[in-house]
């Protein structure tokens, strides 16, 4: 029969053992700690930069099209208060009334419509973009940390943490290591090695290239 540990008896259990299992290879020899600041390595790699751009533009052009969907919505209640108004007028024929009555209701389902179309291309809009960011971000993490790995194969260490990580208790993970290697600064080097410069993100008219509205 299997016994489950509470929580946070588990999570003792575990970093006493991981603990150990440092106590043991320093016995064996000395143990070399290496640290990197991923949170660093993730803000200031230019292919995060470009994303975070690259969504920002995106979002831009998902407003601006949800935009105009509301000035239409916006024109169709203007043209409604009007046949309101020709409604109200006494001298008006039966007739008349009855055709303006008739334009109104048409003018109201097809608000009705806009208004939901609205919202569905908005939230369908950014969902897709949202999708699509958490995809990037993935590919981003992973290729940061293939990198750190690279770079750390090289350097006389063996483990590699990560300073800005945190405990459950948002308290750092990593407080305290003697001498470790610090490897940020090598592998930030390393990523941005191949980044574009600034010129190659504008046209050759010196204006940054637009994107259109999603549709």
């Amino acid at each position: 029969m299997r016994i489950s540990l509470p929580f946070h008896i588990a999570q003792k259990t575990g970093f006493l053992i991981f603990a150990l299992g440092m106590a043991l290879s320093a016995s064996a020899g000395e143990l070399k700690v290496g640290t990197v600041n991923m949170m660093k390595l993730l803000s200031e790699f230019h292919e995060k930069k470009a994303a975070e751009a690259e969504e920002k533009v995106e979002l831009s052009s998902i407003d601006a099209a949800y935009r105009e969907r509301v000035e239409a919505i916006k024109a169709i209640e203007e043209a409604m208060a009007k046949k309101q108004n020709e409604f109200n007028d006494p001298s008006l024929a039966e007739k008349k009334r009855k055709e303006i009555a008739a334009s109104a209701q048409e003018l109201a389902a097809t608000r009705t419509v806009l208004i939901k179309e609205g919202d569905e291309f908005l939230k369908k809009q950014r969902r897709s973009l949202n999708q699509k960011m958490v995809g990037m971000i993935n590919d981003i993490r992973n290729k940061v940390e293939t990198a750190v790995s690279e770079h750390a194969a090289t350097l006389d260490v063996n483990l590699v943490f990560d300073e800005s990580g945190l405990t459950s208790s948002r308290t750092p993970f990593l407080i305290y290591s003697r001498n470790a290697v610090d490897l940020t600064d090598a592998v930030l080097k390393k990523l941005n090695k191949d980044a574009p410069s600034p010129a190659t993100l504008e046209t050759p008219g010196g204006a940054k290239p637009k994107v259109k509205a999603p549709k």
